[in-house]
């Protein structure tokens, strides 16, 4: 005999059994829907173990042919055909890369005439063979194909006349910015993904080991792609931040750090003396990042802009400029360099330019 409790018991199991089975189809309905768009979104990533592709299972002649990745393949050759693929590769290397020179200590005098030891304002890291031939090779291709939406370039500088800063354009030089989205992501992936994985993983390897004053926000950056076209092409004397719109003042410019990547083709600069012995007279091409009172007050280090090399230093602090550029051998030589600056999360760490520096380096009373 069943009664009525037993009964209703019975029924609510079956109803729990069915709606548990409802859950599971539609969860699984989600999981392969995600898994066959994984290949047009940058950011779902497909399981690599299970698919040979985005949303493509491997049958069993597939996983029988695959071979296990030799131990004598290194980053220069991975495989990158997928942006989860492509940004490990960037997150990699990002762990990889030695920036410790930028979180350098120097004595300094303090605002109270104290003398103390702080973050270096002129320490600078360069780290070459960053991210590989093939992948270098893919983002100046994207680069490149983004000329015809590239402008004249404009920068600030001091003007002595008028005691105020004031915009100037660049000669010979052409830049934009690469944009987020929908259509800037189709135009530049790669670009895209570098930018998106160094602001996320760099600033987070970086406020590792810097101090409070000089953290970095991993979720925000401006950034430029720019290229010299030659004829002597080049960067006058500045500062990337001097401080905010007013000169001295802290404003609401919060740029702390300058990640500058070279894209000229590998081999570029190949049996030159290497850094920190570069010279502007090793090649004729020029285009030489001069950054003053490297490694000491007074000196002048020279870097060449090599294929793959990616520069560190402080926004608002470095002295530097840009050596004229040539082109010998046509567009090949034109000088591509991305640029990203990374915001401070405290716009009051933002330094004020000493008047020293401005007196020795752009003649400011």
């Amino acid at each position: 005999v069943v009664t009525k409790n037993q009964k209703k018991y019975t029924v609510d199991i079956a109803m729990m059994i069915a709606i548990r089975k409802q859950i599971l189809v539609y969860v699984f309905t989600i999981v392969i829907s995600l898994i066959q768009t994984a290949d047009s979104h940058p950011f779902f990533p497909a399981p690599a173990a299970a698919f040979g592709g985005f949303g493509t299972p491997m049958n069993k002649k597939q996983k029988k042919k695959r071979k296990k990745p030799s131990k004598k393949n290194n980053f220069q050759n991975r495989q990158l055909n997928t942006p989860q693929d492509r940004m490990n590769h960037i997150k990699q290397r990002i762990e990889a890369a030695d920036v410790k020179r930028i979180a350098e200590l120097s004595l300094q005098q303090q605002n109270d005439g104290q003398i103390a030891l702080n973050i270096n304002p002129n320490g600078v890291a360069v780290v070459d063979n960053f991210l590989g031939d093939s992948f270098l090779k893919e983002m100046r291709k994207e680069a490149i194909s983004l000329m015809p939406q590239m402008v004249p370039s404009q920068s600030t500088r001091w003007d002595e006349e008028s005691q105020s800063v004031v915009p100037y354009q660049k000669v010979g030089v052409l830049s934009t910015q690469i944009e987020g989205g929908a259509d800037g992501y189709k135009a530049s992936p790669r670009l895209v993904e570098y930018i998106v994985t160094l602001t996320t993983h760099l600033s987070h390897k970086l406020n590792q080991m810097l101090p409070e004053s000089h953290q970095l926000k991993g979720d925000e950056q401006t950034n430029k792609l720019a290229v010299c076209l030659g004829d002597g092409s080049m960067y006058d004397k500045h500062i990337d931040n001097l401080g905010g719109d007013n000169r001295g003042e802290v404003g609401g410019d919060r740029r702390k750090l300058t990640a500058l990547l070279y894209l000229q083709p590998s081999g570029s600069h190949d049996g030159q003396p290497s850094y920190p012995n570069e010279s502007v007279d090793d090649d004729p091409r020029g285009g030489y990042f001069r950054a003053y009172d490297v490694p000491s007050k007074g000196d002048v280090s020279s870097i060449a802009p090599r294929g793959d090399r990616l520069l560190l230093f402080w926004s608002d602090s470095l002295v530097h400029d840009v050596s004229p550029s040539f082109t010998p051998n046509g567009d090949a030589d034109h000088r591509w360099a991305l640029t990203i600056w990374f915001i401070a999360n405290d716009s009051a760490s933002i330094r004020a330019t000493d008047a020293a520096v401005e007196e020795r380096h752009f003649g400011l009373g």
